[in-house]
């Protein structure tokens, strides 16, 4: 019995490789936010998948709200500041980002291990310390996504788990001003 249980493990843990997502229009991200004692809901979908980007989102607490952002091509080339307040309304974003980092930050964690980025007007410089893996559902699947952990250097509390794919660098998670943001399904 113990042998049949670790070969159905076994079988389970290598089914889970990790794969590229496919997002597009209608795509809907489904994150868990965490500040402090409490939790609620981010999700997102996808409006617009062209070179400005356009998204929809509604959370659900702490003061629920619902809005759409462009994410201009501007935004997804060169940003290096991140909002991830979702306050509610519109607005439109080119050298601040949110949800994805920009291609230039990307590129100089992969090429230099290090980059620029600032949040709430703090700038600071993330180190890309390793790249590793992360589990998440995808279309109601168990799935992996690979992944770059890059941090704050001098320990401050910015932490970055981001999808390591230059064309769609997703936030996954990460943890900034105490807030922790955290994708849990995605539906391509």
């Amino acid at each position: 019995m113990k042998k049949i249980f670790t070969i159905l493990l076994i079988t389970l843990t290598l089914g889970l490789n990790a794969q590229a997502l496919k997002l597009k229009a209608g795509s809907v991200l489904k994150y868990k936010i965490t500040n402090g004692a409490e939790s609620y809901n981010l999700t997102v979908t996808i409006k617009s998948w062209d070179a400005d980007r356009s998204i929809d989102y509604e959370v659900t607490a702490p003061k629920a709200a619902t809005g759409n952002i462009i994410l201009g091509q501007a935004c997804l080339d060169n940003a290096t500041g991140l909002n991830n307040d979702f306050a509610g309304g519109a607005m439109s974003m080119s050298t601040e980002s949110c949800v994805w980092i920009s291609k230039a930050v990307y590129n100089s964690l992969k090429r230099d291990f290090q980059a620029r980025l600032s949040s709430k007007g703090q700038a600071f410089t993330l180190l890309n310390n390793y790249e590793d893996e992360y589990k998440v559902t995808v279309d109601g699947k168990p799935s992996v996504l690979n992944i770059i952990y890059a941090e704050e250097q001098s320990g401050k509390p910015y932490k970055y788990w981001i999808l390591n794919e230059e064309a769609n660098p997703l936030l996954v998670k990460l943890i900034d001003w105490g807030i922790t943001i955290e994708l849990q399904e995605i539906t391509q």
